[in-house]
């Protein structure tokens, strides 16, 4: 659409300017009639490299185009203090019972260490993530059998020969495609723990505990394709989380956090590095 454009407000006089005189010609497009520099809005506020204005209704636009950029808006209540998993007492509240003077004294490094390893091993390992894993296989062995009996009285309506119980399962279990498990090491945590604590420490994460223990959940699964921006590696792709992870459903159920924060965390993850990108 660029092209077109171009060639009707071409030639013009200026191969470079600094001062634009932008026109629009669709509604997040536009184009200068001094040297011809296109512009375009991106879809989402992650990606936008607009002028953008905060309007007073909450939205925000390109100066430019006037382009509402897409936003995505989370409850502040999802991220007080008192909004923790039920488990919270196990993890942190427990780990600081166990040295509480001690790692006060550390101070905040030595308490975001201790407090990401204990998120890391209690979502990985915990009784939540056992009793997780346990319902996701027993929801995928009720849809094996459904299937299993559905393909059985498919085969006695087109055949009357036996059928062959074990052909019939496989080609069941190989249109479900069920999820492996595999239970996490104390190796895996270790290296998950580092990697996330790095990146928190990169985007300046904030002191609310309740806040961070989202983030690092977030982190872990971004973790299962890695995360990079501009050639630079912020997460490390760790593949054996795919068979550890419990189940983005089971998170509300079994652990009390919201399933949203896995969207949530990866636009919050985006913009807190974008933004330091632009700084160095």
């Amino acid at each position: 659409m660029h092209a077109i454009w171009h060639r009707i407000r071409g030639p013009f006089r200026r191969l470079h300017c600094t001062a634009h005189d932008w026109e629009r010609y669709d509604c997040n497009r536009a184009g200068c009639l001094r040297c011809g520099v296109a512009h375009e809005c991106a879809g989402n506020i992650v990606d936008s490299h607009c002028p953008l204005e905060r309007l007073d209704d909450g939205t925000v636009c390109c100066t430019i185009t006037g382009f509402c950029v897409p936003a995505v808006r989370y409850a502040i209540d999802e991220y007080i203090d008192h909004a923790g998993p039920e488990a919270g007492q196990s993890t942190l509240a427990a780990f600081s019972n166990k040295g509480g003077a001690h790692c006060t004294q550390q101070g905040v490094s030595g308490g975001m260490h201790e407090e990401v390893i204990a998120t890391v091993s209690w979502f990985l390992t915990g009784q939540q993530a056992e009793r997780s894993k346990e319902e996701e296989i027993a929801r995928v062995l009720q849809r094996a059998r459904h299937a299993l009996v559905r393909a059985l009285k498919q085969h006695k309506m087109e055949s009357r020969a036996l059928p062959c119980i074990p052909t019939v399962l496989a080609g069941a279990l190989n249109a479900l495609r069920p999820r492996r498990y595999t239970p996490a090491s104390p190796e895996l945590c270790r290296l998950c723990s580092e990697s996330v604590e790095v990146c928190l420490r990169d985007i300046q994460a904030p002191a609310t505990p309740a806040h961070r223990t989202n983030l690092v959940v977030g982190l872990l699964y971004l973790m299962k394709q890695g995360l990079v921006l501009n050639n630079v590696q912020w997460l490390p792709r760790m593949h054996l989380l795919r068979y550890c992870l419990p189940h983005e459903n089971c998170l509300e159920r079994c652990f009390g956090l919201s399933m949203k924060l896995i969207c949530e965390t990866e636009n919050e993850i985006k913009l807190a590095l974008r933004q330091r990108i632009k700084k160095l």
